[in-house]
C-alpha cells in the first residue's frame, strides 16, 4: 500500500497546497512521503514482485495500475576488480522495454495518470523519454504524443512511430521542445511527463538505487555513477538511497558522481557555483550543448535543483568528460564486457576513469555505473 504523500516544493521544501511558497520559487514540485507508518519490516514484507511493483510501499501508485510489460528488475553486473583495485559493477537498465532506464519514469508515471482519469499523455524528448512514452502508453491503452528535436537520432524516432505515438517535430532544441510540450499538454488537458516538470518521473527513477541497494545485499556501493542531462535520474537516483538510509533498510548512502558531456555540462558548473555562493542558483547555468552523448545534451536542465540537492545530501561530484573519452568507454564496455550501450551511458565509464585518473575514486573501493540505454539507441555514434 503506498503511504501518504505530498507535493512539495524542491527548493524551499514548502507543501504545494495551490499557495505560494515561501520562497516564492517557479521550482518543480517532489513527492514527500509520511514515512512514519512505515518499518524496515513492513517495507522488506512488500517485496513479491520480481518489476519495480515490488516497491510499491515507496512509490506513488499501487501495481494495480501497472501495465502488463515488465519494468525494472534489471541485473546489477559484476565487472570484477580492476588493475587499480577498484570493484566495479555495471546496473544494466538496456533492458527495460524500450531499451533504457526512462521506462522506469514512465511507468510508475503513467500509473498516477490513470489513476488521476487522463487518456492522454505528452512528453518532450530528445529519444529515449519518447520511445519510452510510446511504448509504455501503447501498454497502458493511453494515446501518446512526443515533441522531439529535429536533430533526434532517426532509430529512436522510428521506435516512437512504431508504438503508434503522435510524433511533433520541431526545428529547435530540446529546451524548445521541453516548452513546446508543456503548451501542448496545457491545451489539450492531457498529463504531461516532461522530466522535471513532473514530480512522478523520479519515483520510478529511485527504483534503480532500490535495486542496486537490494541487489548487494541492501548494502550500498562507495560510489554510484550516473550520466547527467536533465538531473533528474540522479535526483531520483539520490531520493531512493536515502529513503533506504532514513527507513534502516541500507546503512549508509554511497557517494554519487553526475557524469556529464563537454558542453553539456550545466549541473557541473551550477555545483561549482552553488558550492562557492552556499546556496543553490534560482536558475541553472545555461550551456550550448554539443555532444555524441545525444541523451545528455540539455542547455538548460529542468531538475537542477534536485540534482545540486542530491550531489549535496550524498557527498557527491560532477565529472566532465570529453566525446572521445566517452566513444572510447563506449568501445570497452563492449569489447570486454559484452556491454554494447548508447553514447549516453558509456558516459559512466568514462566518468569512472576520469575519477581513478584523479585519484578520487581509490583502490578498494566498490563501484556502480548505471547504463541507461541500450548501442541499439544509436548504432551510427
Amino acid at each position: 500500500m503506498t503511504p501518504p504523500y505530498q507535493l512539495h516544493c524542491s527548493r524551499c521544501g514548502q507543501p504545494r497546497d495551490g499557495r505560494a511558497c515561501e520562497c516564492d520559487s517557479p521550482q518543480n514540485s517532489v513527492v514527500r512521503y509520511d514515512l512514519s507508518g512505515l518499518t524496515t519490516r513492513s517495507f522488506l514484507g512488500s517485496l513479491a514482485r520480481t518489476d519495480l511493483w515490488r516497491y510499491e510501499a515507496l512509490l506513488p501508485a499501487t501495481s494495480a495500475g501497472a501495465s502488463n510489460l515488465h519494468v525494472g528488475g534489471t541485473p546489477l553486473i559484476d565487472l570484477g576488480t580492476d588493475r587499480s583495485g577498484v570493484r566495479l559493477w555495471a546496473k544494466d537498465d538496456t533492458r527495460n522495454p524500450s531499451g533504457s532506464l526512462k521506462d522506469r519514469a514512465t511507468e510508475v508515471a503513467l500509473a498516477v495518470a490513470k489513476a488521476q482519469g487522463y487518456d492522454t499523455v505528452v512528453a518532450a524528448s530528445t529519444g529515449n523519454a519518447g520511445a519510452s512514452l510510446a511504448c509504455l502508453a501503447a501498454a497502458h491503452g493511453m494515446r501518446a504524443k512526443v515533441v522531439v528535436p529535429a536533430s533526434a537520432p532517426r532509430v529512436k524516432l522510428a521506435q516512437i512511430l512504431a508504438y503508434g505515438a503522435d510524433l511533433v517535430e520541431i526545428d529547435g532544441s530540446y529546451d524548445e521542445a521541453f516548452d513546446a510540450a508543456l503548451d501542448l499538454a496545457r491545451r489539450e488537458g492531457a498529463f504531461c511527463r516532461n522530466t522535471g516538470a513532473n514530480p512522478y518521473v523520479r519515483e520510478g527513477k529511485k527504483t534503480c538505487a532500490f535495486e542496486i541497494a537490494e541487489q548487494l545485499g541492501w548494502q550500498v556501493p562507495d560510489w554510484v555513477v550516473v550520466p547527467c542531462g536533465d538531473g533528474n535520474i540522479l535526483s531520483g537516483i539520490g531520493a531512493g538511497f536515502q529513503q533506504l538510509a532514513a527507513l534502516g533498510v541500507s546503512p549508509r548512502v554511497p557517494r554519487l558522481v553526475a557524469a556529464q558531456a563537454q558542453s553539456s555540462e550545466s549541473i557541473a558548473l551550477t555545483f561549482e557555483a552553488a558550492v562557492a555562493s552556499g546556496a543553490i542558483p534560482c536558475a541553472p547555468m545555461r550551456v550550448a550543448p554539443e555532444s555524441c552523448a545525444d541523451s545528455i545534451c540539455v542547455g538548460l536542465p529542468r531538475d537542477h535543483v534536485g540534482a545540486i540537492q542530491a550531489l549535496l545530501a550524498c557527498d557527491g561530484c560532477p565529472v566532465v568528460v570529453s566525446d572521445e573519452a566517452i566513444i572510447d568507454a563506449r568501445r570497452r564496455l563492449a569489447r570486454y564486457f559484452g556491454l554494447w550501450v548508447e553514447p549516453a551511458a558509456a558516459v559512466s565509464l568514462a566518468a569512472v576513469q576520469a575519477l581513478q585518473a584523479q585519484g578520487t575514486i581509490a583502490a578498494g573501493e566498490a563501484v556502480a555505473m548505471v547504463l541507461t540505454g541500450t548501442g541499439l539507441k544509436d548504432p551510427e555514434a
